[in-house]
């Protein structure tokens, strides 16, 4: 049965079509806007690599592989699903005020050694959050600053960056931050994640299955979360800066002769090095599509798409 869109949902519909009119930074190849799916409060996902609770989330909100760009072999949008091939989609909650999200992933051979020199040597997925969607940057060299101190203070302190390496091994666990001294950004109720692996590492063809929950900071200070407050609040309506790169390290006898791809969200690789080259996301309101009293039992998605419910209200 369609859903009849009552006079909140309607209302909400607004509120995204008003905050998608907000400039972006840099587009998304064959995304009309990003934009965030908000899970109510006490519905957030459970972080154990079971991907079945985000069944729920329509496909419109997803940002699929052929939107990526691949940087270092300079193959652009050409590329090979033998190879790799991954979707992604990012999610919010007002409840938690965090961050949420999700990829499903093949790959021909995970990589996970801590050998190597880019992305600290294994298959990654490097996050950027620009929570105050000021397009600030986020890393610095040595000698931007007169001293290490200051240095150290201003790495990641507007806008926050990571690699995400699984399953996790020391020194740097699962979120290596590589910029900046924090020890504690990746345990709760800061940063978490959960993890599945149909597979072996460095052994051969693999589905990778990931969720990650973060916070974000408008004034992060690596030494500890007393000295980071306030964390930024997410508001229903605001757009923030999101990039991200999933780096791919193949071995020498699989593909691209033992090279390093790197596959954006968009064209602009130095999102690594400042956030005004992310992509801008919507905070969105809770999608009148869904219906959240069957997540666990069955589907939870309209029939409508996300397109035509923004055109029947666009002719209201």
């Amino acid at each position: 049965m369609k859903k009849i869109l009552s006079i909140a949902s309607i209302l909400a519909l607004g509120v995204m079509l008003q905050a998608s009119a907000v400039s972006a930074h840099v587009d998304i190849v064959g995304i009309e806007s990003g934009t965030l799916f908000q899970f109510p409060a006490g519905m957030e996902p459970t972080l154990d690599g079971d991907l079945s609770e985000w069944d729920i989330v329509p496909e419109d909100y997803y940002v699929p592989f052929e939107s990526h760009f691949e940087y270092y072999l300079g193959l652009g949008h050409e590329n090979d699903e033998s190879n790799l091939s991954f979707r992604v989609v990012a999610g919010w909650s007002q409840g938690t005020n965090r961050l949420y999200f999700m990829m499903e992933r093949f790959d021909n051979y995970w990589d996970r050694n801590g050998v190597g020199a880019v992305a600290g040597g294994d298959d990654s997925w490097e996050i950027m959050i620009d929570s105050d969607h000021g397009g600030d940057q986020h890393w610095y060299a040595a000698g931007d600053f007169e001293s290490e101190e200051e240095h150290q203070r201003n790495q990641g302190r507007y806008a926050q960056n990571a690699h995400c390496r699984f399953p996790p091994l020391e020194p740097f666990g699962w979120k290596w931050w590589f910029q900046s001294k924090s020890t504690w950004h990746d345990v709760p109720p800061w940063g978490d994640y959960g993890f599945q692996l149909d597979g072996e590492s460095n052994a051969g063809e693999v589905t990778a299955r990931i969720e990650i929950m973060s916070a974000a900071w408008d004034d992060f200070h690596w030494v500890g979360p007393t000295e980071s407050e306030p964390e930024h609040t997410f508001v229903e309506g605001n757009t923030i800066g999101l990039g991200w790169v999933v780096h791919d390290m193949d071995n020498d006898a699989e593909d691209n002769s033992g090279s390093t791809g790197g596959w954006g969200i968009n064209p602009n690789i130095q999102m690594w090095f400042d956030c005004g080259n992310c992509s801008d996301f919507l905070l969105a309101p809770t999608d009148p599509r869904v219906d959240f009293s069957q997540m666990v039992t069955g589907t939870a998605v309209e029939e409508e798409s996300w397109g035509r419910i923004k055109a029947a209200y666009i002719q209201q």
